[in-house]
């Protein structure tokens, strides 16, 4: 009669490890466990007199902690919705906006500012199903717009704002 009750408690304590908040917690810890490894390649100091390592160190540590109690939560709530669990991961997504950005640094020389952000947003805006065609090409101009007012026009930033022929080769 007892197996059937610790199925279900193991049940409920694996699916756990199903759970967001169970893995953005472990995420926290991991990154906080980082930073302080890494800040004690500095003097750490005291409270009285910090080094540089103190104030990075207690914030890490902060982290930490709120990462185990967060993970901690998770593992010990009865109760999980299916809007809980961790969806599977889209590379595609991931691929098209790191690709967006290795587009724009790759066209910005030969290309200007205006065609490669262009060309960065329109490779970007394919990782959305629910991009409409209209919708980028607003975008796309008023993210120019705005690139040029500010970086070109408003603080100088020497920039090649359309493609040379120089640039070009001819």
């Amino acid at each position: 009669m007892r197996q059937p009750l610790l199925n279900i408690k193991l049940f409920v304590f694996m699916s756990a490890f199903k759970s967001k908040d169970f893995w953005s917690g472990i995420l926290f810890v991991l990154t906080g466990i980082f930073f302080i490894v890494f800040a004690q390649e500095h003097e750490l100091g005291s409270a009285s007199r910090m080094g540089p390592a103190y104030f990075p160190t207690l914030l890490a540590g902060i982290m930490s902690c709120l990462g185990a109690v967060i993970s901690l939560r998770a593992l010990l709530t009865k109760k999980r919705s299916e809007a809980d669990a961790v969806e599977p991961f889209r590379w595609r997504i991931l691929v098209l906006v790191l690709g967006s950005v290795f587009i724009f640094t790759m066209l910005l020389a030969w290309c200007g500012l205006m065609i490669s952000l262009a060309a960065m947003v329109a490779v970007a805006a394919l990782a959305d199903p629910a991009s409409r065609v209209k919708e980028t090409v607003i975008l796309i101009a008023v993210l120019d717009l705005l690139a040029y007012v500010i970086f070109v026009y408003g603080i100088g930033l020497i920039v090649p704002v359309w493609p040379s022929l120089a640039a070009l080769g001819l």
